[in-house]
């Protein structure tokens, strides 16, 4: 077995991230919600659900559930979910699992999809897998809403973060979505502006 596929293997494990958490190594975490999703959300209808994958400490999270959105927060390892379920908030539900096998329950049930920091993460393998189960989360016409990075990394197994090529993700995210828009945003902090893209798509009715 190589270096980098053992690596890949350790992604995929609870116990990776929980060290992380424990050792405070998170260095993907904004210590606050992400600006472009506070400006994006700001307007919209409140009535809707909102799934997180990888939501980490639930910055984002947290803030779309104290403006009244059903937020459904995703994660395996426990730490970020103890730190989430110690803020005591009703709209924000906390599912402590592998996003990868998420029940058929939450099918067809999601308005939002929001995706920061956790497509970078994972096995770059899973990628499609992820798009595809992106798709099955999110009701006829849901939207869904990320920030990708990073995007000018040749470089596919030094991760986590794993670079992102966006033609060949946009290439993937076609499958499942249409209306694709894609742009830097003058509200990414400083040192990713030149390493992400935001980006909005609508699932294929």
């Amino acid at each position: 077995m190589n270096r980098n596929e053992f690596d890949f293997q350790k992604v995929e494990t609870c116990d990776f991230w929980d060290d992380k958490y424990i050792k405070n190594e998170i260095s993907w975490d904004l210590a606050g919600p992400t600006p472009a999703f506070v400006k994006w959300f700001k307007n919209k209808n409140k009535n809707k659900k909102i799934i997180i994958p990888g939501a980490g400490n639930g910055h984002d999270a947290i803030h779309l559930a104290k403006t009244n959105f059903a937020v459904y927060a995703v994660d395996f390892a426990s730490e970020p979910i103890a730190n989430m379920k110690n803020k005591n908030l009703s709209n924000l539900n906390l599912i402590s699992e592998d996003f990868f096998n998420l029940s058929k329950k939450y099918n067809s049930q999601f308005d939002y999809f929001l995706e920061y920091t956790f497509f970078c993460a994972i096995n770059p393998r899973r990628r499609f897998n992820y798009i595809k189960k992106s798709f099955e989360l999110l009701k006829p016409n849901g939207v869904f809403i990320g920030m990708l990075l990073p995007i000018n990394n040749n470089s596919k197994d030094d991760g986590p973060p794993f670079a992102v090529n966006i033609k060949e993700t946009i290439e993937m995210f076609s499958e499942f979505y249409t209306n694709i828009k894609i742009k830097k945003t003058k509200l990414s902090i400083e040192p990713r502006k030149e390493i992400e893209l935001f980006i909005t798509m609508k699932k294929h009715a």
